[in-house]
């Protein structure tokens, strides 16, 4: 281990860690997973015990709560891993759990969730589009489509089709899409807060940091550009229903949904 002084100031110490060394103290953590609920803080032992009854392992597993809303995850079965990893999209109290590898690198006071797996909703889709392939194209303009739910494949309910995608949450999301000459709108089962302004999620309409920019972006009056004025969206409409525990293959007639941007 070795010690500098970053510019010769003692008040700004840098110490670097041979590789060894780095990646001795980096064994213990290589099977653990990172896990953060999106949108909600809460407790260590709440948290423990619903994942407990969320994920049903097989073997035991331990949680650590970090900073920042993150908690690491270290499972005695390696299928128990895989399966929290692969099962998803999963829930607690109406919202997604993110869940990650660990890699070295991260810090959970500067870490930040970039994507997770979300349900997405084509409510109203003609069913002749109730095909697996089909619908995982069109889930594509979304996000990177993953699976398609077990009702919308055998075509058991037809308000609407789900489908599982990951989607990039620092990207604004895809408000709708056209089929073959028709608009459909794209909701988002779980997520809460999608601005509708710049169409990202996490943050509301008024506390956008585009909404100046994207009001003005050239700096002219409204007069200055034709009479005209530009917005990214139109609204961002929540609509509620009971909670659920888990957005699993299954699907239920319930859950928060957002619809996005660009209706």
């Amino acid at each position: 281990m070795k010690i500098t002084l970053e510019d010769g100031n003692r008040l700004l110490p840098k110490v670097t860690m041979d590789e060894k060394l780095f990646q001795d103290l980096c064994s213990p953590w290589k099977e653990a997973l990172v896990v953060k609920l999106l949108g909600k803080n809460v407790g260590y032992n709440i948290m423990k015990d619903r994942l407990r009854n969320l994920w049903r392992l097989s073997g035991g597993f331990e949680i650590m709560d970090v900073d920042n809303g993150f908690y690491m995850v270290k499972c005695e079965r390696l299928a128990d891993r895989e399966k929290i990893v692969s099962d998803g999209p999963w829930m607690l109290f109406d919202h997604y759990l993110a869940v990650a590898r660990w890699t070295p690198d991260f810090a959970s006071p500067h870490a930040k969730v970039e994507k997770t797996l979300v349900w997405i909703r084509f409510p109203g889709l003609n069913l002749v589009y109730y095909d697996e392939s089909v619908l995982l194209g069109l889930a594509s303009v979304v996000g990177t489509p993953v699976k398609v739910d077990t009702n919308t494949l055998k075509v058991e309910r037809g308000r609407f089709a789900r489908i599982c995608v990951e989607i990039d949450l620092t990207l604004p999301v895809v408000g709708k899409v056209n089929v073959n000459g028709h608009w459909y709108k794209v909701q988002y089962e779980g997520l809460h807060i999608i601005c509708g302004s710049c169409g990202c999620y996490g943050h509301h309409t008024r506390d956008c940091t585009q909404n100046s920019i994207q009001k003005n972006p050239t700096g002219k009056t409204a007069e200055q550009n034709g009479g005209r004025t530009e917005n990214i969206t139109e609204k961002t409409v929540p609509v509620t229903d009971q909670n659920k525990e888990k957005i699993h293959s299954q699907v239920e007639e319930s859950g928060n949904i957002n619809e996005a941007h660009g209706e």
